[in-house]
């Protein structure tokens, strides 16, 4: 028999009913964690939210869950996420934006594959190959547009 929130409880699926049943209640609740942070939990009819908020009060990560999902939102001035492993992400459509710049790197070899066309833009563009060739391949034409082409200039 386990005891919890002063309720006697006769197995552990009687357990997780009161768990469910106890779900219902909206409220808020708060837990002191390390470095004057906070964890407030939040329910309500609509969602439950998790918030992990700094000495200042400012939220650094916010997880809501509601009838459409979950949601995560972090926070701050320097977000690291870092893995010893691999790291998916998969999304019906991924948009990445950088206010002041966006780098991709890579310690070894790197791809981009589309299944449809790919398209850059920008005020220049810079090919360059540190060692070896730049390889353009077509299975049709290769076309070139430009006021004037350059060729070993």
């Amino acid at each position: 028999m386990l005891e919890r929130e002063g309720l006697q409880v006769t197995s552990l699926e009687d357990e997780a009913t009161h768990a469910l049943d106890s779900r219902d209640a909206a409220g808020t609740e708060e837990i002191a964690l390390h470095g004057e942070h906070t964890l407030e939990i939040r329910r309500s009819a609509e969602q439950d939210l998790l918030e992990v908020t700094g000495p200042t009060g400012v939220a650094g990560l916010c997880i809501s869950i509601d009838a459409e999902g979950i949601s995560l939102q972090v926070t701050g001035t320097k977000v690291t996420l870092a893995t010893r492993g691999a790291l998916a992400i998969r999304a019906d459509e991924l948009a990445l934006h950088g206010n002041r710049g966006v780098t991709i790197t890579s310690d070894a070899d790197a791809s981009f594959r589309a299944a449809g066309d790919i398209h850059t833009e920008g005020r220049i563009q810079t090919i360059r190959a540190r060692l070896g060739n730049v390889n353009v391949e077509a299975n049709d034409d290769v076309k070139l547009e430009g006021e004037r082409i350059k060729l070993n200039a």
